[in-house]
């Protein structure tokens, strides 16, 4: 995974996070501007509570468990959702190695809904398959938690050997405990560009 902006922030101040992004590298191929929508501040609010968690799980407390389940939820409308099934492509009952009885193919119930590039998976010893993202729903929720989105391209230094272009953001969300995990400054890296998802 590239990943496209190096993301820094300023510690929150209630429903305001401010900082600045900066494409990886001048030549990076995704450099197409900033995106000026509210889905990049949601996005660049659901990375940051993911890159900073620990071994791949989340500072404790640094989240509530609401807040937690809520970004769970944006990630998938995002990105779209993965459903356990078993080699043969059959779903498994909920939280178990067995297969659901009457056996289903998860291509039968997910019709229509399966993502077009992604397809299947194959992690810690468990197979999944990808469905769609769900991006008019993700758009209505990111201007619900967006209350306000300014990103201008800091154009007042040249870029030196290895830099690519940067912008300064501010935020403003309808509830702070969207940003608690912003209590201190913090850095962290993003495949995020702005774009909805496809």
């Amino acid at each position: 995974m590239a990943y496209v902006f190096d993301v820094f922030t300023e510690p929150r101040r209630g429903n305001v996070l401010t900082g600045s992004v900066r494409y990886r590298g001048p030549d990076n191929p995704d450099s197409h501007g900033f995106s000026q929508g509210p889905l990049f501040g949601l996005q660049l609010i659901m990375s940051g509570w993911e890159e900073l968690c620990d071994f791949g799980f989340p500072r404790p407390g640094a989240v509530s468990a609401a807040t937690e389940a809520e970004f769970k939820e944006l990630f998938e409308l995002d990105s779209g959702p993965w459903v356990r099934v078993d080699e043969e492509g059959y779903l498994l009952k909920e939280g178990s190695t067995q297969v659901r009885i009457p056996r289903v193919k998860a291509e039968e119930p997910y019709q229509g809904q399966l993502h077009a590039e992604r397809g299947r998976r194959f992690s810690n010893g468990a197979h999944y398959i990808q469905l769609a993202p769900q991006p008019d729903e993700f758009a209505r929720r990111a201007t619900e938690i967006i209350v306000s989105w300014n990103i201008h391209e800091d154009d007042s230094t040249a870029l030196e050997d290895g830099e690519g272009a940067s912008a300064d953001f501010a935020l403003e969300v309808s509830d702070p405990r969207y940003l608690e995990h912003f209590a201190q400054g913090e850095y962290f890296q993003t495949v995020f560009t702005g774009l909805a998802p496809s």
